[in-house]
């Protein structure tokens, strides 16, 4: 008799333990970017800032927080060059929210793409990265790819 309650406890425990690991071995799904626009900024001598917005959906039911994303951009088929956005954003369980970043581009390494960038009323863009998050779940790196047609008329 001894032995049944002995067992009992450690199969509540066993359930107990499960039930409080479950939701931090849940599947997270990754938020969903898109370009949402580029804008030349700066220009001097040897480069020129540029303005990326991004729109980001979380198709997950659960909050989550994107603490940084890291990404490199593509225009035209050709390497930009890389950015990344530190200020974070929170996002509702299926919610939606914008992240700009800017980021400089040296002449010098890249004269063509920014002439053709700068002459070109739409462009082919393409970003892949990685979102830093965090939620109920602990933290993850979860990666994005994407393309978009961008209008640049609106500069």
């Amino acid at each position: 008799m001894k032995n049944q309650r002995t067992f009992g406890r450690a199969a509540c425990l066993g359930l107990a333990l499960a039930a409080c690991l479950a939701p931090a071995c849940a599947t997270v799904k990754a938020p969903i970017l898109a370009v949402d626009g580029l804008k030349v900024g700066d220009m001097g001598i040897t480069g020129v800032a540029v303005d990326v917005g991004f729109r980001v959906r979380n198709p997950n039911p659960e909050p989550l927080n994107i603490d940084r994303l890291e990404y490199e951009l593509f225009v035209n088929g050709n390497r930009l060059g890389r950015g990344f956005e530190s200020s974070g954003l929170q996002l509702a369980g299926f919610g939606e929210g914008k992240v700009h970043s800017r980021f400089d581009v040296n002449f010098l390494s890249l004269p063509g793409v920014v002439k053709d960038l700068l002459r070109q009323d739409r462009v082919k863009a393409h970003v892949r990265g990685d979102f830093y998050t965090s939620g109920h779940y602990g933290s993850r790196r979860l990666g994005f790819d994407a393309d978009a047609d961008v209008d640049l008329q609106g500069r």
